[in-house]
């Protein structure tokens, strides 16, 4: 398949490291998931302290 021009471009940035990327498809990758749901916790989180200071909110 052929790649995208962004995808060239990141492979050209990438290239003078040692990496080791691979994919994983959407349910296995938890990680990525859990990372995600934790930020929009914290962001929930800072919206009821802002809420008990400010009654307008």
């Amino acid at each position: 398949r052929e790649l995208s021009r962004r995808q060239r471009r990141w492979l050209e940035l990438l290239k003078d490291y040692d990496t080791n990327i691979q994919y994983h498809p959407g349910k296995a990758n938890v990680v990525a998931d859990a990372l995600s749901r934790k930020s929009g916790m914290i962001a929930g989180i800072k919206i009821k302290e802002a809420q008990k200071e400010d009654r307008e909110i």
